[in-house]
């Protein structure tokens, strides 16, 4: 009811994602399309190796560096300030203010965000942060923060609740207490006498975990036993507002210790939010100052009557409730903290709170910026000239876009969907294979039987033509604004409930949301949905949905609206779908040669639904490549379980990679000279002669441990005009389809040579291939010199290996994981000198209480080993890591790169 609702209805989308590093394509691909996030933390273990993957891709290090302090964190600040009005039901006047001017300041923001298309392809998420199982032994809030401080890099956790316990000598008599307060009134005005606190200065005391302390609302939520199998208003909590307490006597030292608790960490909380925010920060020093006046002048008691301690605190009882909310929205959405909360979501123990604060502190869709969106066809050309004009006088941008509100933000009319993920289910698709597209609608309203056109970022690789010429440009943009994107009409939508998945009659989707669409037969993750025509909200194919906001300005606003229409109906896209290298295979077989079909069938599906699954068939042989081995087990079980299957399979085999040694000062190396091919194939001389150079990709010439990169070709500028291209222009600006057929034959050569090595059948990888020159008799015959050109770069690439490789300069690299090791102390040796055989390398090892934050529990009584271990050493390490430790040992595997195999 009341005691956990803001005063307006609010709509939440929740999208889990698994936990383990070997589905962190899952993470991703939702980060994409998320507004906020909440990082769920063990309360036992603290953060893993799997969390730190996980919130690399919340805060996405590579945007965040992209978007400078005072544009981006700015804009959030400001976006939090307006945004208070209407989710905080006790916003300040300066916040309602805001409110009143938002129009114009979101106009702002609308502009500053279309000037920084492209740095903010994936803006880094705000989050808050979970402890959950906090009813389990060894659960440590304390530890649980600490482990976070350390390990997760810019996450500032700030405690906003602290844990409830029920001391373990608790008679029956207080028990019953509390269920039947609970049951006859939701409010008290005091603690029963066996609940006290969990504090960030000391360890938890032994006892059950009963709920939770509010530290913003100054408020005690205890819960019923066995909260789990209750009805929803059953498991409604006991509320005891702290401030009215009426048990805190020298009788009641619990109730002194849980009131203390709270004040002291609300002190702290006020005191983190100072640091990080201005207006925090002057209520903050001014208390200060009136606490310091008050010591100077008198001393209080602070354990005589009630409330004395909460109000003869100037820090305290000057900051209101309020205010604090408005400070933690704020820096929620600027990133400078993350609030953290407790609880124990299995039996339902803290889950309404936080609920509350997702509303309440992160983002709806307009606090965040519009996605970054790619144009397609002439337009592009057009809206990167008019991108470029700017104010002589002030050298800003140009005021004809200064009150455009770019596609993409939640007011645009235009619809503009991205495809996030895919699954089939049997019977809800619409289509023959059960396909269900699951999709956010960043602008516009979707609807059912809606016709929309399926733009896939793989139709267009390598084809935006982005520098060159200005008639290069032209030949390029006719080239991709001929391209059919296919055009389907959605059979449906699905409702999304939990697990449940019920057809929705005349379903809509509107902009910020998140739909299932059926009937969508070609669409995979990661393509962008748009409708036939423009102009939705206008009906039809009316341009008028595109007008500016500022009506002053009629023939403006008529030219922007003629530009805009022509960008929709060309097509733009989102960034797709980014997917991690596998580096793992397995060999499968159908039993029969009758099931290799349908095996074929099975695997194409899953490929769809999880692109980090490669699968390549040969008329021979069926490869599966995955992240890992867990990876690998769940799809060799939704063979079986889904489909049917009983496959056979071969031993994992790694992915490994070559690379060319550069560590003895020689930053690159070339051919001796130009590389002559010269032979005569069917009666057609193939004649030509290449000079290039290899150099690394990375900085640390190679061979560090790094995820490996694939090798790129570039053209130097006598190669550039051997074919007829601009000298000064940059491959990396143009789309390849306008190269000449021979230039195309050339780098197919090259790129075909670097897919296998010479010590080992392994493609290249961390390496840039120049090519400083080529020359060829058969200049004057276009039939023969793209024949000529292939062989003659594939047999320049080959014998620069070959003397590479009899000078010992190749080396192989192979995937190495991060491996965290829990283990009763008892077993370390063992384990450690599992580890040495297996080629690991130690990292650190933690001892007991050393490795927990010095405080107690079960957990604490195992040592935590870390260490950096090759993938093919840990391959089935479970079992052995089992019968080492008895049975009592885990461990979790993260990739962090290949670096140069031993031995």
């Amino acid at each position: 009811g009341e005691l956990f609702c803001v005063p307006r209805e609010v709509e939440i989308n929740l999208i889990d994602t698994p936990g383990h590093v070997d589905f962190s394509v899952e993470v991703h691909r939702s980060v994409a399309v998320l507004d906020g996030a909440v990082l769920v933390v063990d309360a036992v273990a603290g953060v893993q190796a799997q969390t730190e993957t996980v919130w690399r891709a919340i805060r996405n290090t590579h945007a965040e560096r992209g978007n400078s302090t005072n544009g981006t964190d700015a804009n959030a600040k400001k976006i939090a300030d307006d945004g208070n009005a209407t989710t905080n039901p006790n916003s300040t006047d300066d916040n309602n203010n805001n409110n009143n001017n938002s129009n114009n300041s979101n106009n702002t923001q609308y502009n500053k965000s279309h000037a920084a298309h492209g740095a903010h392809r994936h803006e880094p998420l705000p989050a808050m942060m979970f402890i959950n199982k906090m009813d389990r032994d060894g659960a440590d809030f304390r530890h649980a923060i600490d482990t976070v401080k350390r390990k997760l890099k810019g996450s500032h956790p700030v405690a906003v609740q602290l844990p409830l316990y029920r001391m373990e000598n608790a008679n029956s008599q207080g028990n019953d207490a509390t269920t039947n307060d609970s049951s006859n009134s939701n409010s008290r005005n005091c603690l029963d006498p066996d609940i006290v606190a969990g504090t960030l200065s000391e360890p938890p005391p032994h006892g059950e975990f009963v709920g939770v302390l509010d530290i913003v609302h100054m408020r005690a939520l205890i819960y019923p036993p066995n909260a789990e199998g209750l009805t929803m208003e059953e498991a409604v909590p006991t509320v005891v507002d702290l401030r009215k307490m009426a048990n805190v006597t020298s009788e009641n030292a619990n109730a002194s210790q849980v009131l203390n608790a709270a004040l002291e960490a609300r002190r702290e909380l006020i005191a983190a939010l100072a640091n990080v925010d201005e207006d925090m920060e002057d209520l903050y020093l001014e208390a200060m100052m009136m606490e310091e006046e008050e010591n100077e002048g008198s001393s209080h008691d602070n354990t005589t009557a009630n409330g004395t301690i909460y109000q003869s605190c100037p820090i305290l009882n000057t900051v209101s409730t309020s205010q604090i909310q408005s400070s933690l929205r704020r820096t929620t959405l600027s990133r400078s903290i993350m609030p953290t909360f407790c609880g124990a979501a299995l039996r339902g123990l803290g889950v309404e709170p936080l609920l509350d604060a997702v509303a309440g502190y992160l983002p709806c869709p307009l606090d965040r910026l519009p996605p970054s969106l790619k144009l397609l066809g002439n337009s592009a050309a057009a809206s990167s000239s008019s991108k470029s004009k700017k104010n002589p006088k002030s050298g800003s941008m140009s005021s004809e876009h200064e009150s455009e509100i770019t596609l993409g933000h939640p007011l645009h009319p235009s619809t503009l969907a991205y495809v996030f993920k895919v699954l089939h289910m049997k019977g809800r698709g619409g289509s023959g294979d059960g396909r269900v597209a699951f999709a956010r609608v960043y602008s516009g309203t979707l609807k059912a039987r809606d016709s929309v056109r399926v733009i896939s970022p793989s139709s267009f690789d390598g084809m935006t033509s982005l520098g060159g010429s200005d008639d290069d440009d032209t030949h390029g943009k006719k080239s991709i604004s001929n391209t059919k994107h296919p055009v389907e009409r959605i059979g449906g939508m699905l409702e999304l409930s939990g697990g449940k998945f019920d057809n929705l009659q005349d379903g809509v989707c509107l902009s910020g949301d998140v739909c299932a669409l059926v009937g969508l037969k070609g669409v995979v993750t990661g393509d962008t949905l748009l409708l036939t025509s423009a102009g939705v909200s206008s009906g039809g194919g009316d341009k008028s949905g595109y007008k500016s906001t500022n009506k002053s300005k009629s023939n403006n606003n008529n030219k922007t609206s003629d530009v805009n229409w022509k960008q929709y109906m060309d097509g733009v896209h989102l960034a797709g779908l980014t997917s991690p290298k596998p580096v793992l295979t397995i060999r499968v077989e159908a039993n029969s040669s009758s099931e290799q079909s349908r095996l074929s069938a099975a695997l194409s599906l899953l490929s769809v639904e999880d692109p980090s699954l490669v699968v390549e068939e040969t008329p021979t042989t069926t490869l599966i490549s995955g992240l890992g081995e867990l990876h690998m087990e769940i799809v060799l079980d939704r063979l079986r379980r889904e489909f049917g299957l009983e496959v056979r399979t071969g031993k994992p085999a790694v992915a490994y990679r070559e690379t060319v040694d550069l560590k003895d000062g020689e930053g690159t190396v070339e051919t001796d000279g130009f590389v002559e091919y010269d032979r005569a194939v069917g009666g057609v001389r193939l004649q030509g002669a290449v000079r290039l150079r290899l150099s690394s990709r990375i900085s640390s010439n190679g061979v560090g441990c790094v995820p490996p990169e694939e090798p790129v070709v570039t053209l130097s500028r006598e190669t550039r005009a051997y074919f007829g291209l601009d000298p000064k222009g940059s491959s990396e600006d143009e789309s390849e389809h306008k190269y000449p057929p021979s230039l195309k034959a050339l780098l197919s050569g090259v790129r075909g040579s670097l897919k296998r090595g010479r010590v080992g059948p392994y493609p290249l990888a961390n390496l840039e291939c120049r090519i400083l020159d080529v020359d060829s008799e058969l200049s004057n015959s276009p039939e023969t010199l793209p024949g000529a050109m292939r062989a003659a770069a594939a047999n320049a690439v080959t014998t620069l290996l070959e003397t590479l490789a009899k000078d010992g300069r190749l080396v192989v690299l192979e995937p190495k994981m991060n491996v965290e090791i829990s283990v009763p102390r008892e077993k370390v040796g063992f384990v450690l000198s599992d580890l040495t055989a297996r080629r690991g390398v130690v990292d650190d090892v933690a001892m007991g209480d050393d490795g927990a934050g010095g405080s107690g529990g079960s957990d604490h009584i195992k040592a935590m080993v870390k260490a950096e271990v090759p993938l093919v050493e840990i391959l089935g390490y479970a079992n052995s890591l089992r019968s080492l430790t008895g049975g009592e040992g885990a461990f979790s595997a993260e990739y962090k790169g290949h670096a140069p195999k031993e031995g």
